[in-house]
């Protein structure tokens, strides 16, 4: 009885596993499990005003958010690689029928030690030295001419910089991973994966987290997202060393 119990049990458990890796996304670079979505999904960083609430993406003429919409973003290393994702409800731009214009998703940016702009992955594969960055287009359909959400959104695109390497790109999607909670029908889902060496950014470790930040040529949404970054062995102790240092300096002077 005991044996034919734990084989049920058994091929229960194979069956649960089978159901959950069919649904669990095809990671390429990095697996970040199922968290393909984050608190960013049908929330955003700005406030967009009375009436929208913490609903992102408000769009215009009534086409809602979901087609504006930036859901999510993964963030991972190791010794040789930083991995990135990012899920959004677009592909690599987003249409408007109301004001029949295409609006370009932004390059993802990120900094260092509070700061969100050192650097970028273009659209084109380039990781980018940041010199300097442009904001949300002044075109119609954009939110370019509300200056609270205009300086609010910050930049979509690299301005000027320096290319100093290459980003492995991989585009996934998913038309079945959700359902829109605004206009109550499927739509597309969006996954981007990243990849470089991490020995291209010489600062990575020094600081303690890292910021990330990606928005849409028309302001409609925004995502922005910190991570603690642990201290590479060697800056640990250099840090070591220098704190050392000032100890027997104040010892010295005493």
């Amino acid at each position: 009885m005991l044996k034919k119990f734990l084989i049920a049990l058994a091929l229960t458990s194979l069956f649960y596993i089978s159901s959950a890796s069919a649904v669990n996304f095809s990671w390429t670079y990095h697996d970040f499990g199922s968290a393909y979505f984050d608190e960013h999904n049908n929330t955003s960083d700005i406030d967009y005003g009375p009436g929208i609430g913490s609903l992102p993406s408000p769009g215009n003429l009534g086409e809602g958010g979901e087609k504006f919409d930036i859901e999510g973003l993964n963030f991972a290393y190791d010794n040789d690689f930083i991995y990135l994702s990012v899920t959004s409800s677009f592909n690599e731009d987003a249409y408007s029928t109301g004001w029949n214009r295409t609006y370009g998703r932004g390059d993802l940016f990120f900094g260092f030690g509070g700061s969100k702009y050192d650097y970028a992955i273009t659209s084109g594969g380039n990781l980018v030295n940041v010199a300097t960055v442009a904001g949300i287009s002044n075109t119609p359909g954009t939110y370019y001419s509300d200056p609270i959400i205009r300086n609010a959104a910050g930049a979509w695109r690299v301005g000027t910089g320096t290319t100093i390497g290459d980003v492995d790109i991989l585009k996934s999607n998913d038309p079945t991973l959700e359902i829109n909670p605004m206009a109550g029908g499927s739509h597309d889902t969006y996954v981007w994966e990243y990849r470089f060496k991490k020995s291209l950014l010489s600062n990575f470790g020094a600081t303690g987290e890292v910021t990330f930040h990606q928005n849409l040529e028309c302001g409609n949404d925004l995502l922005e997202k910190q991570y603690e970054v642990v201290p590479e062995p060697g800056t640990l102790l250099l840090l070591g060393l220098g704190l050392s240092g000032v100890v027997l300096l104040g010892r010295k002077r005493s």
